[in-house]
């Protein structure tokens, strides 16, 4: 298998899977969407469970009817089954901070199972924003909850995008924090992508410039957000070329696979395994 952790997809359906690896080799992590978000999400367990370089990482609903504790304890019960990586959070989609006390109960099975937590950060889906509320998915109350478990790791995904400052500020600030940078190339209108990279690229230069590049080396993931062609998260290439023009090709390894491991404690079981 290529050394290459795709660490932020959403192959939910065996048709996607398929699509993804015409062109892809690799691993990939799988983000379950909430039941609000997608429909019936449950339908991702016999969808990916045949494929062992697909992880899932699971998510809890804040809201809803069923408890975080019911919700953790079936999660419990499927952890090897599905070979679950982490747990997802859904902020902004839903109205809740990543320091809210409700989300302990969250962090204390993640501390315990090895698992990684991930937040959804920064903008949200463009077909979706109306019925969200961006504030919440700000990435600097996961700092207070980052010193409050320090065995866990926390993901902030989409650089939270566009307050790439605060996360580079969080993820130097606290070692148990990684970002990606999934999810950045959402190109409903078909733009080149060349011009959407050099774009970026000039945004996260004048934001690192506060910054020491070496720190922000190994806390930085290659994930896409892949979601099918034509569903406006179709990129795959474009964000390789995007890491590899920020931190040079030398350091592939670790933005394409070794800060994965680092960030996904979890996943070293079931690679060891193979």
């Amino acid at each position: 298998m290529k050394k290459i952790i795709d660490c932020h997809t959403h192959l939910q359906t065996k048709q996607l899977i398929e699509e993804y690896y015409k062109d892809c080799k690799g691993f990939a992590i799988v983000m379950k969407a909430l039941d609000s978000l997608i429909g019936n999400g449950d339908d991702i367990y016999e969808e990916i469970s045949h494929f062992d370089n697909i992880f899932l990482c699971e998510c809890v609903d804040a809201f809803s009817k069923t408890s975080i504790e019911d919700q953790l304890k079936t999660i419990e019960q499927h952890l090897q089954q599905y070979k679950i990586v982490g747990i997802k959070i859904y902020l902004g989609y839903q109205p809740i901070f990543a320091d809210d006390k409700k989300l302990f109960t969250v962090y204390d099975f993640a501390e315990k199972h090895n698992l990684s937590i991930v937040f959804h950060c920064g903008m949200l889906v463009e077909t979706l924003q109306k019925k969200t509320k961006f504030n919440y998915s700000s990435c600097l109350p996961i700092a207070k909850i980052a010193k409050k478990y320090p065995k866990v790791n926390f993901i902030v995904s989409h650089f939270d995008y566009p307050n790439l400052q605060d996360c580079l500020k969080v993820i130097t600030e606290n070692k148990n924090v990684f970002t990606d940078i999934s999810g950045q190339y959402e190109n409903y209108d078909n733009k080149p992508y060349e011009d959407l990279k050099n774009l970026y690229l000039e945004e996260l230069t004048c934001a690192l410039k506060n910054f020491n590049k070496q720190d922000i080396l190994t806390k930085v993931m290659f994930g896409t957000d892949y979601f099918g062609k034509g569903s406006g998260f179709d990129e795959v290439e474009t964000y390789v070329s995007t890491l590899d023009a920020m931190f040079g090709k030398k350091n592939k390894k670790l933005y394409l696979y070794e800060n994965c491991l680092h960030a996904y404690p979890k996943i070293k079981e079931y690679i060891n395994k193979k």
